[in-house]
């Protein structure tokens, strides 16, 4: 029997469906070289149902490292092939807007910088 490795507390992950082809991924604390395989496995995951839409917000993040935009730049690759809508929701965080921008990430992923809409209950 395989036991799940336990998940990193600097990171919480969250997954939501809002409506029936769309998919919700909440993230909050830090997405570095510790967390960001919990963050991909989680992508994965939910891409392989093929929603038509999946938003990953990361208003809540509190530090995105390279590791971080490699999981988001591959999830954008997965997305396309199974022709799902991927939306990075950056908010108003200027600590996601800049990594995004500073690695160029930002041109090749579509990012929402408007307000976040309110996690469900």
């Amino acid at each position: 029997m395989k036991v799940p490795r336990p998940r990193n507390p600097a990171l919480r992950l969250r997954a939501t469906w809002p409506a029936p082809h769309a998919v919700r991924i909440t993230a909050r604390g830090a997405i570095d070289t510790t967390t960001a395989a919990d963050l991909a496995t989680l992508v994965s995951d939910r891409l392989r149902a093929a929603p038509d839409r999946l938003v990953l917000d990361l208003s809540e993040v509190d530090f995105l490292g390279v590791a971080g935009i490699r999981v988001l730049l591959r999830a954008a690759l997965q997305a396309s092939q199974n022709g799902t809508e991927l939306v990075v929701e950056a908010g108003t965080n200027s600590l996601v807007r800049r990594a995004l921008r500073v690695t160029g990430a930002d041109r090749r992923l579509a990012i929402s910088i408007g307000r976040p809409e309110p996690a469900p209950a």
